[in-house]
This record gives structure tokens, C-alpha cells and sequence, in this order.
């Protein structure tokens, strides 16, 4: 019987895992009956086929069924009023939300938006589980794993302290910071001026999951300042009202800046992007991006 093929270094590298060793098989076992080793090479030959398995090829593992796409294209975020909030039956709202319906009817595009935890939305982006986030601030670090629309808003982030504990704040300089320990949420984006400052002067800051948790340490004293969005901050507070006449906002904000659409570099989304910022422009031009960011209907009730 002629000696089984033998496999080169370069050609080894190339197989699905196990298949290596059915050719290693094949190769040492050469008094084998001549059926069994072509039994052997078909086996193998099947696993080296590009799709054979159902294994994602970036090596993700494959979404739970919550988060297949279902022939559309999978949107998320977190719950983060008034841009993504949860309504009654599970469904989702908010003006994101209803930016992204605007969008993807016009461009006729199915698509589907689930609200997640903010570090799995994050994963989710990076290993290409999720097509887009539907509202996103802009950061060098995220430039790596998604593409960014054209702005559709601007958002402002300022200093939120506790009454009567710290009555009269006001803030000038980053300097003015040092007796204050600060509350910041894991995952989110501040300004690179802000972070610089925190590490030159050693700022005392602390991170939460959520700015819930952060408003909570805020009430408890445990942290003296929130930094937050203002609208996110604003809807929070509005909706739990001792704690809206326990909290005050510094005058001052800290940065704006503009939030975009983001989209997976993983997804057919991201070589769409000229044609998604041609029709946000439209959107923009005919005022309905306007309407919708303003809209009473698309906030929590």
C-alpha cells in the first residue's frame, strides 16, 4: 500500500484542530486495511472545508438565542434614559431607539435593539456578536473596534454633589477637585483633559457600574461628586424624588461633546457607513433627527 501523504509545516498550520492528527494517523498506521485510511482522509478532509463547523470565524462564541439576529441586523445598548430605556412588556424605547427605527426603515434594513449590561454591550462590539450600539460617545480606544456615524447629538457632562453636605460647589480648575472623591461609571468615556488631570493631581475617584449606583453612593456620602451626563443624570433624578432635592449640579460642566451611531468592524455595517451618513444628513436636513431627539413620546413615561 503507498505510505499515507505526510503533512508540511506550513500545511499542518492551515487544519482545523484534530485533523493533524487523523493525517499522523494515517501516516503511522500504514499496514491498515487500505479502506480504513481513506476513511481516515475523508474525515479529515471534511473538518479542513471553510464552514464545516459552526464555530463564528473571529472565535467567538455563538450568541444565545437572545441575541441571534434572526435575519436583521442586531442593535444594543444599555438601559440609559432618555436615549434607552425599558417600557412596560419588556420593549424597547428612548430616543437612540427610535433614531435607529427611523434610520434603518429608510435605509430598508430589518433590524432588531436589545438593551444589555454596558461591559457586555462592550464584548459584544469587539468580537462582532452585535452590529451597533445605537447612541455612543467617541473614544481612540473604541476607534479599534467599531466605525463611528456622522454626530447625531450633543451631550454635556457635569459635576452632581449631595445637599446639604456640600451646598455652594463650584468649580474653576481641575485643582479645585483635590478635596473631593469622585464618582465615575466603568466602561464609560470622559474627556482626556479630565483623566490627565486625575492622574497628575491624584484625584480621589471611584468607579460604579451604572450611575444609579453612583447617585446611591452620592445620597450615602460614600463619594462627594457624580460625573455624569446631563440628560441620563436629569431623567434619573427626575424619576426618584427624594433623591432629585438631594442633589445639585455645578454650574460648570466639564466637557461636550457629540454622540454617534457605532458599528461593529465585524459587521457588513461598517462598509455601509457613506450611506448611513448620507441619510442621517437627510434625516438632519428634513428635521426629523431634531423631532425625534426631542420628542416626549420616545421617553420613559
Amino acid at each position: 500500500m503507498p505510505s499515507a501523504p505526510t503533512l508540511s509545516l506550513h500545511q499542518s498550520r492551515r487544519l482545523r484542530p484534530g485533523c493533524v492528527l487523523l493525517f499522523r494517523l494515517a501516516h503511522s498506521f500504514r499496514a491498515m486495511p487500505a479502506s480504513l485510511t481513506v476513511l481516515i482522509l475523508t474525515i479529515a478532509t471534511v473538518l479542513t472545508i471553510p464552514g464545516a463547523t459552526p464555530a463564528r470565524a473571529s472565535g467567538a462564541a455563538v450568541p444565545p438565542a437572545d441575541d441571534a439576529r434572526n435575519g436583521a441586523f442586531l442593535m444594543v445598548n444599555t438601559a440609559y434614559p432618555p436615549y434607552t430605556v425599558v417600557l412596560d412588556g419588556g420593549s424597547v424605547g428612548g430616543t437612540a431607539t427610535a433614531l435607529v427605527d427611523e434610520l434603518f426603515r429608510r435605509l430598508s434594513l430589518p433590524v432588531r435593539q436589545r438593551l444589555l449590561p454596558w461591559n457586555r454591550v462592550l464584548r459584544m462590539m469587539e468580537d462582532g456578536a452585535a452590529d451597533g450600539v445605537s447612541m455612543l460617545a467617541h473614544s481612540p480606544e473604541r476607534e479599534a473596534a467599531m466605525a463611528f456615524s456622522v454626530p447625531v447629538a450633543e451631550a454635556h457632562q457635569s459635576f452632581y454633589y449631595a445637599h446639604p453636605t456640600h451646598d455652594g460647589f463650584a468649580w474653576q480648575r481641575y485643582e479645585d477637585l483635590r478635596p473631593y472623591r469622585i464618582g465615575l461609571v466603568q466602561g464609560y468615556t470622559y474627556s482626556q483633559e479630565f483623566l490627565a488631570a486625575v492622574e497628575r493631581l491624584e484625584l480621589a475617584v471611584e468607579y460604579a457600574p451604572s450611575d444609579e449606583s453612583n447617585f446611591a453612593k452620592l445620597r450615602n456620602g460614600r463619594v462627594d461628586l457624580c460625573l455624569s451626563n446631563d440628560l441620563v443624570a436629569e431623567a434619573y433624578l427626575n424619576g426618584q424624588p427624594d433623591l432629585r432635592s438631594a442633589v445639585g449640579k455645578a454650574k460648570r460642566p466639564v466637557r461636550s461633546y457629540p454622540l454617534h451611531m457605532a458599528f461593529s468592524r465585524n459587521s457588513p455595517l461598517a462598509g455601509r457607513l457613506v450611506e448611513i451618513n448620507a441619510e442621517i444628513g437627510r434625516m438632519r436636513a428634513d428635521g426629523t433627527l431634531q423631532r425625534i431627539l426631542a420628542s416626549k413620546t420616545a421617553l420613559p413615561r
